[in-house]
């Protein structure tokens, strides 16, 4: 059966696995059904694979010293060098900036040469996933990049594959428990911008769902009014199951969540035929 829309997950900062996406596919498959789900060309970005050799290191050298709150210090140390990491030397070549967008650029590259012609795609990102996908999509519409993939761009601009590669086709943009905020908080109001949602050649609505008990998710409107403009919502949620929906472990449980899957689901219904 020929496909009609890419759907794209990308996760979050910490300790993940290629198989961090099972449990949303399963849930969100079961809510559209089989003749929907069917349609559906699904793929996920893994971009771990980038530091989290490096930090298992560092871990296992750190564990021959006498510490506690071992899951705690895991937690805080994949997390925060995993943002510290991607942002590092992010105009170098061959940086670990660089070559999580080429992860993204290669799983974008395989969507569009399955389907053979550019289809709708809807992106959800978790967690640091939002910014890294927001860097992605900022650096692609720029007129000339200076850090990333698109410093020296593989395809001619203005075909179809380079309008796809560059997220053109793209018709909404998911962020759950997305901490965009930490990464720009430091800057005057004027300096805090946005991707283009609706103008250059792109037409797509962000939805960014938050629950108020997650400290590593925000809202995003109240950063600028940039940001005000591009989100088209922000999204209070009570997300996780009675052990952790009112407390910080709710970071986790977005992508499993029916606030999140249902408006998902009814936006995918949509642009399918």
């Amino acid at each position: 059966m020929s496909k009609e829309l890419v759907l794209l997950a990308i996760h979050g900062m910490g300790d993940t696995q290629e198989n961090f996406a099972d449990d949303f596919q399963e849930k969100l498959a079961d809510r559209l059904g089989d003749s929907k789900w069917d349609n559906i060309l699904f793929d996920t970005i893994f971009y771990q694979s980038v530091l989290q050799p490096h930090q298992d290191r560092v871990m296992k050298a750190m564990r021959r010293t006498e510490i506690d709150w071992i899951r705690l210090r895991k937690f805080l140390l994949f997390g925060f060098s995993d943002a510290a990491g991607l942002e590092r030397r992010a105009a170098s070549q061959g940086s670990p900036y660089e070559k999580v967008q080429q992860i993204i650029r290669t799983a974008l590259k395989k969507a569009f040469n399955f389907i053979g012609e550019s289809k709708p795609v809807v992106l959800v990102a978790h967690s640091l996933g939002g910014q890294v996908i927001s860097n992605y999509i900022w650096d692609a519409q720029q007129n000339s990049a200076t850090r990333g993939v698109w410093k020296n761009p593989t395809t001619q601009r203005g075909t179809p594959v380079d309008d796809f590669l560059r997220c053109k086709q793209l018709k909404f943009f998911y962020t759950t428990g997305c901490n965009i905020p930490i990464f720009v908080a430091g800057f005057p109001e004027l300096d805090i911008r946005a991707i283009d949602t609706s103008t250059n050649g792109y037409a797509f609505r962000w939805k960014n769902f938050y629950d108020e008990d997650d400290a590593l998710g925000w809202p995003l409107k109240p950063l600028s009014t940039s940001y005000r403009s591009a989100v088209f919502r922000d999204k209070e949620v009570n997300v996780g199951n009675v052990a952790r929906s009112w407390n910080p472990l709710s970071h986790n449980g977005y992508w499993t969540d029916s606030d999140v899957l249902k408006p998902l689901a009814r936006d995918i219904r949509a642009l399918l035929p």
